[in-house]
């Protein structure tokens, strides 16, 4: 029973090395691209894709659609970044936003309060409001999270032919400090996991 525990534990290690490698080397990858600025009038959003670089502040958020907790508080977050026409006015497109640092909870949800106060104006104008940064790339979400996001859109009024039209299945995910990291901590896991299934074949012999 040990030895199958063992070998489960292995593979599992050999599994997440992979991941982890891979996870690191597109996000190296990635982040080398040219980065884009979502709210650049140049920019059309129908054109956003999977691992394009996003670096931008964000000037107007709506609220989390969806959470993930740990001993009842939250590790990550969900929020919900609005494509937003100042010459009409008009909210026609959507991305996700993953927030997975607890620190940055609060900027974002009292730019979520400030962007409800400023909906409520009739001001066509951006509000002047304290921006937040972010450095990433764009990943496809799960089907649970965006189907969390596509009810969420729902709820706040927007009909299906909008929310469809829109890349509401995508989200920004930030770049950590330093991919290289990750890339280490990865083959770390391979290495240890196939030596060890290894060892334990030889010794068998």
């Amino acid at each position: 029973m040990r030895k199958i525990r063992l070998y489960i534990f292995l593979v599992f290690l050999i599994i997440i090395g992979a991941l982890v490698m891979k996870l690191g080397i597109d996000e190296g990858k990635n982040m080398k691209k040219d980065p884009i600025d979502l709210y650049d009038s140049s920019v059309d959003w129908d054109d956003i894709e999977v691992g394009d670089h996003i670096e931008m502040d964000i000037p107007i958020i709506y609220d989390c659609y969806a959470r993930y907790e740990k001993d009842g508080k939250d590790t990550s977050r969900y929020y919900c970044l609005p494509c937003y026409d100042e010459q009409t006015g008009e909210i026609d497109n959507f991305i996700g936003v993953l927030v997975n640092n607890t620190s940055n909870y609060s900027a974002y949800d009292r730019l979520v309060d400030d962007t409800n106060d400023w909906l409520k104006l009739p001001d066509l104008e951006l509000p002047d409001v304290e921006t937040i940064h972010i450095d990433g790339y764009v990943q496809k979400m799960t089907e649970e999270q965006y189907d969390y996001h596509e009810k969420y859109l729902k709820l706040c009024g927007f009909d299906d032919d909008t929310i469809e039209n829109s890349k509401y299945q995508l989200a920004i995910r930030p770049a950590t400090s330093n991919n290289s990291v990750l890339i280490i901590v990865g083959a770390a896991c391979l290495l240890i996991g196939l030596g060890g299934i290894t060892l334990s074949i030889v010794k068998r012999k």
